[in-house]
Order: C-alpha cells, then sequence, then structure tokens
C-alpha cells in the first residue's frame, strides 16, 4: 500500500454499496447542500483524507471515498492524494474495505460540531481580527465571512457558536447523549425558558411580599412535600373531594417519544413509577386519601386504562370506596351540543391500533355522597393543551378541570390534590370558590403554577374563597 497524486480522470467509481450522496439531507432540508458544503471544504482546505483506491492497468478503481470524489470534482480539482491498494485483492478484500471505512466511521456529536465550530470562528478571529463594521473593505472577519470559507450558512455558523457557549454554562446537562442538532437546540430553548421562567417567579414572589392575601394563600396551598409523608400529618375526615392525577406506571416517556409527542425535556420532573412497585404505591394512596375524607365525599382517580383498568377498580374496593366501571371520559375535542367533534388522537401503532382520543377517571365515593350537579353525562368534550403550552406533560385543560369538580363539590368544598402536577386542580378549585391543597415534589412544577395564579387572578381576588381558618 502507498499514497501517490492520482489524476481525478482516472478514478472509476464503479458499483457503490453506500448510496448516501444521493439522498443524504442537509440542515435546510436539501439533497446536495452538504456535498456543496464538502466542496468548498476541499477548495479551502484540499482533500485532508486520502481515498482508498486499487490500481489495475493504470486505472484506480475507488474502493472506499465516493462523496470526496464528487466533491472534488465539483470543486474543479485535477488531482487527489489516493491510498493505493494492490490489483490482487480479492472481492470480499475490497468490500471490507468499503465497509470499513463506512462502518467504523463516525460522524461528530452535535455538541463536537458547535464546538468544532466556536473554535474555527475563534481562531480565524485572533488572526485578522474581528469585524466590527459594515463596509465591505472594513478589516477583519464576520461570522459570514467565516461560514462562507467553511462553505455553509452564517445562522448555521452562528447558532453553533450560541449552542457551544450555552453547553459551557450548562455542564450538567449530558450534551454528549444528544443525537441531533435540532434536539440540542431544543433542549437549549427549553433550558433558557426555565431561566427566564425563574426570574419572573423570583419576581412574583417578590410583589406577593410578606402581606396576607388571598392570592398568597392560593400559592401557598400548592406544597413541595411528598404526599406519604405530608399526608401523616393531615385529620381524619377533613375533605370533601380528592383529585388523584398519580403516575401511570406505563412508561410515559416512551409512549410519547414513540407517537411524536414528547418535546424536547417535556417530562422535566415528572417522577414515573415502576410498575412492580406500582400496586403498593396505589393501595397505600386510596388508603390515606380515604382516612383523610369526609364520611360523604368524592375521590377522582385518572389512570392508564391499559393495563391498570381493573386493578385500579380492585384497589379502591379494598380501601374501602364504592365505584363503578362505568368510568368518567375526557374526549379530546369540542362539544357542541353535547356532541363531541373534531376529535384528535395519537397512536404508537398507527397501523395496527386506532388513535386513542380520550383519558378515563374513576370516580369513587366515600359513604352516600350525592353529586352537586346531579344528570351529569360521563363523557367531557374539551381541546386539549398544546404540548409546548404545558407545565406537565398529563396536564389538563383549566375548563375541564373545572367542570369535573362542580359535578362532585359545592362551593366551600375542601379539596385536596395528592400529586399537584401543574396545580390546575388548585387553581379550578379556587376559581370555584372552594378551597384546596396540594403536594408535589418538583419545585419546577410550582415556578409554573405561580405564574399561572399571578396571570388569571392578577388584583381579582374577590374571585378566591375565603380561607382564613384553615
Amino acid at each position: 500500500m502507498k499514497l501517490e497524486m492520482a489524476k481525478l480522470e482516472d478514478i472509476i467509481i464503479g458499483k457503490r454499496f453506500r448510496q448516501e450522496h444521493h439522498n443524504e439531507k442537509d440542515e435546510g432540508g436539501g439533497t446536495q447542500g452538504s456535498l456543496e458544503r464538502l466542496a468548498n471544504s476541499i477548495k479551502n482546505s484540499g482533500v485532508i483524507q486520502p481515498l482508498a483506491v486499487m490500481e489495475k492497468e493504470g486505472k484506480y478503481y475507488l474502493l472506499a471515498g465516493e462523496r470526496r470524489t464528487i466533491a472534488a470534482a465539483m470543486a474543479g480539482l485535477d488531482e487527489v492524494p489516493v491510498r493505493i491498494y494492490e490489483s490482487d485483492l480479492s472481492e470480499l478484500d475490497q468490500r471490507e474495505i468499503e465497509l470499513a471505512e463506512n462502518l467504523w466511521r463516525k460522524d461528530f456529536t452535535p455538541a463536537e460540531r458547535a464546538n468544532l465550530y466556536r473554535e474555527m470562528v475563534k481562531l480565524q478571529q485572533e488572526i485578522h481580527g474581528k469585524k466590527t463594521s459594515t463596509a465591505p473593505d472594513a478589516p477583519g472577519v464576520s461570522m459570514a465571512d467565516i461560514a462562507e470559507n467553511l462553505g455553509v450558512s452564517a445562522p448555521i455558523v452562528t447558532e453553533a457558536v450560541k449552542l457551544a457557549e450555552f453547553m459551557e454554562a450548562t455542564p450538567e446537562v449530558e450534551w454528549g447523549n444528544i443525537k441531533t442538532t435540532s434536539e440540542a437546540k431544543r433542549t437549549m430553548e427549553t433550558l433558557q425558558k426555565k431561566v427566564v421562567r425563574r426570574e419572573l417567579v423570583k419576581r412574583a414572589e417578590k410583589e406577593l411580599g410578606n402581606k396576607d392575601s388571598k392570592v398568597k394563600r392560593l400559592v401557598e396551598s400548592y406544597l413541595i412535600n411528598d404526599f406519604f409523608k405530608a399526608v401523616e400529618h393531615l385529620p381524619d375526615k377533613t375533605f370533601d373531594l380528592v383529585e388523584l392525577d398519580p403516575p401511570y406506571a406505563i412508561d410515559l416517556k416512551h409512549q410519547k417519544k414513540t407517537n411524536g409527542s414528547l418535546q424536547a425535556n417535556e417530562l422535566g420532573s415528572y417522577n414515573e413509577i415502576d410498575p412492580k412497585k406500582y400496586p403498593a404505591f396505589m393501595k397505600q394512596t386510596f388508603r390515606e386519601c380515604y382516612r383523610v375524607m369526609t364520611e360523604n365525599s368524592w375521590l377522582i382517580c385518572w389512570f392508564g386504562p391499559d393495563p391498570w383498568f381493573e386493578e385500579i377498580y380492585k384497589w379502591l374496593n379494598v380501601a374501602g370506596f364504592y365505584t363503578t366501571r362505568l368510568v368518567g371520559q375526557w374526549m379530546k375535542g369540542e362539544e357542541e351540543d353535547d356532541i363531541i367533534e373534531k376529535t384528535s388522537g395519537q397512536s404508537h401503532q398507527p397501523t395496527r391500533r386506532l388513535a386513542n382520543a380520550s383519558e378515563m377517571f374513576y370516580y369513587a365515593w366515600k359513604g352516600s355522597p350525592q353529586m352537586a350537579r346531579p344528570g351529569q353525562t360521563n363523557v367531557f368534550g374539551y381541546k386539549p393543551i398544546p404540548p409546548g403550552q404545558k407545565i406537565h406533560p398529563t396536564e389538563r385543560p383549566l375548563d375541564l378541570i373545572k367542570d369535573i369538580i362542580t359535578v362532585f363539590a359545592e362551593p366551600g368544598s375542601r379539596i385536596l390534590v395528592p400529586f399537584a402536577g401543574s396545580g390546575k386542580t388548585l387553581i379550578a378549585a379556587a376559581m370555584n370558590k372552594m378551597i384546596p391543597v396540594g403536594f408535589d415534589l418538583s419545585n419546577e412544577y410550582k415556578e409554573g403554577y405561580i405564574l399561572q395564579v399571578k396571570e388569571i387572578f392578577k388584583e381579582e381576588e374577590n374571585a378566591l374563597p375565603d380561607n382564613e381558618d384553615d
């Protein structure tokens, strides 16, 4: 094997097993943009990695490096460096060389690519200076100049530098595990929003200050605590309604990612439960809820029907509740004249499963309570919250929660929310003149809740219930 320069016209590409130059996509969605960038790079820096060829009768038969060959031709080169193998290579040997180069070649991760772009910008600006004027003859180099030299667009370089700087400022994030540039950008945007939200929460808390107000008491009704620890301090027979939205133990991350609805970092601080531990978890939850509920009271429990439909029913009965398998349902669509229209659903196996356009909840009772709104059907039609607007991955529309809880509870009722999540139930209860308290482990979700309370109620304290006797 030897290294030489060879004329491009003497290189025969032949049959190739890798067809990436025909179907690869650049960041703008085009099919040739990547090859054009490689050609521009070759114009500036030459062919850095030699092509692998087999010499036979004065011709060079390509073994590996088709993209470099095509890009070199696009760059106008006559000769390229080649690594020459002897002509006695078998067909198997030839394919092994092609396979080795493509199989073991590892593309840059988004983090590596962003850091490389930033380093190249830094070096260019150290050598030539940073351009501070838009005048054509201004000294130094701009992002556009550097991008042109690299054969890419200026926004690609600018965004890469921003991403590299953000990654450096957030070393706690496992950037190396992120597979695509678009995913890295979404992660950065999500984290930036969290920083902004945290600052807005600080301002909101400062505005509330130490003054006693209904709005402040509503904010403080969301407690950061483990429900099982907090409930030990709650007295028996206190609450008129419990609204439960426990973890579903259905591998929510996989479900959402598979059906395409998972946004970057959407699950955030969501705490999933190991299915093996779920029976004990739910039995303890129902047992504690039953103890703190009044003699005649209601419990609402959202759940994943597959595989827990029958199990939830049994566990409710074991805890002492009465219920029915004719569960309540949230239909994810608009309701007009008691008819649900324009439903939207999701399925991670669309060719084998119907798309799911509803969520279920058991409504169970202790003692013999009466509904606050008799005659309500078991179907509630409301459009879901767009994924990008959610605070919590299983968050439901405020109007839906307001509707459901007024079926079971009167104004003045005490409402317990063991797993508060987005806090929508606390807000809905307060808007209906009820007195809520909720618990959650995530301060991240409470931050979103605080901003919701501030926006919804503002100065309209008369919309909130009096709960001075809490």
